[in-house]
């Protein structure tokens, strides 16, 4: 028995001597890369005596090396995305009715793109020569007849209708009244004539409207009232009244018809900024050229222009008549915050 005692001590005291070296020989050549990872089940019996040689080969200098996934940090390319995102949008209509008569006699104001900065172009604009020719040539204030009416038909595919609007100018002051109304058997759900009238004056810089009223059936008066000596409008609406402001080129919507007809555009855009009883919308106008059209007036040569946006279903044409005092003889707009196209052409025009 004393020989087998003194037979395992002599075991225990090689394995340990065997241990001792495996230990300082990894502390002395480190740990082979090999045992990195294959070797875990052999290590699993000397964890006790094992922990400090991990701390050698703590070292997952290799996994720091492995920052290879730190790549995605320059996929800050998304910032494109960001920029996309954050594109201005154009402002959403905001087309007062729902799809009945009363939208087809305004039909602007169903837009409301971005303001354009008119009066800042005009003044960057070869002040040499567009401020000398002002001068020179300044707004016709008898560019129209004293005594002017153009008639439309107004197709949908919701409903038609029919248009009147008059002109009427005592010198400088002038009178512009409008009214529709649904024809045939719309008339059935579509009873009563929308009103409209804008008053004011013919001056050297283009029409200035003082007031603009409208009047639905059986409903009451909208108004806006403008103050250019102090640039304010004031909104009238169910007795509550609210001010808005004013600038150059402004016009009430009734009013921008005889404008073009006033001044047709000479360049390559006109922009415009239109009020209506309830709010301000901008405009800009592009010059498309001269195109002959069919009209039940006749073949009229007319100017195109347009109004574009990004959304196609926004677009506004409008074509005026180069022999008919270049009022609109035809007008393509969206309605009922476009969700259908309203086309708008003149039927007759007479004049005294």
């Amino acid at each position: 028995m004393t020989l087998r005692q003194s037979a395992h001590r002599l075991r225990y005291v090689l394995l340990a001597l065997v241990v001792s070296v495996v230990v300082h020989a990894a502390a002395i050549l480190g740990v082979p890369r090999s045992l990195d990872a294959p070797a875990p089940d052999e290590l699993v019996g000397y964890t006790a005596e094992l922990v400090p040689a991990p701390s050698a080969s703590v070292s997952p200098a290799p996994k720091a090396q492995a920052a290879p996934p730190r790549a995605p940090r320059p996929r800050s390319p998304r910032k494109p995305t960001e920029a996309i995102a954050s594109l201005p949008l154009l402002p959403s209509l905001t087309g007062e009715g729902t799809a009945s008569l009363p939208e087809l006699l305004p039909p602007l104001p169903e837009l409301a793109p971005p303001e354009p900065s008119k009066p800042e172009v005009v003044a960057s604009v070869a002040p040499a020569t567009t401020l000398s020719d002002a001068k020179a040539a300044p707004f016709p204030v008898r560019a129209l007849p004293a005594d002017l009416s153009i008639r439309y038909a107004l197709t949908s595919p919701f409903a038609d209708g029919v248009a009147q609007y008059a002109w009427k100018r005592d010198g400088d002051r002038y009178v512009i009244s409008g009214s529709a109304q649904a024809e045939g058997f719309f008339t059935l759900f579509l009873e009563g004539r929308i009103l409209q009238e804008s008053t004011g004056t013919v001056t050297e810089s283009g029409l200035r409207p003082e007031r603009f009223s409208e009047r639905k059936p059986q409903g009451p008066e909208e108004s806006l009232t403008f103050d250019w000596a102090n640039r304010t409008v004031e909104f009238n609406r169910n007795g509550e009244k609210k001010p808005g402001g004013l600038a150059d080129n402004t016009v009430d919507w009734l009013s921008m018809i005889f404008q073009l007809a006033h001044e047709p555009p000479k360049g390559e855009a006109v922009s415009m900024k239109v009020y209506t009883q309830r709010k301000l919308y901008a405009f800009e106008l592009k010059v498309l050229g001269v195109e002959e059209i069919e009209l039940p007036i006749g073949r009229v040569k007319a100017l195109h222009l347009r109004h574009a946006t990004q959304d196609a279903n926004e677009q506004v044409d409008v074509w005026l008549g180069v022999d008919q005092h270049y009022l609109p003889v035809k007008m393509r707009y969206p309605v009922s915050r476009n969700r259908f196209m309203v086309e708008q052409t003149a039927t007759s025009i007479s004049e005294r």
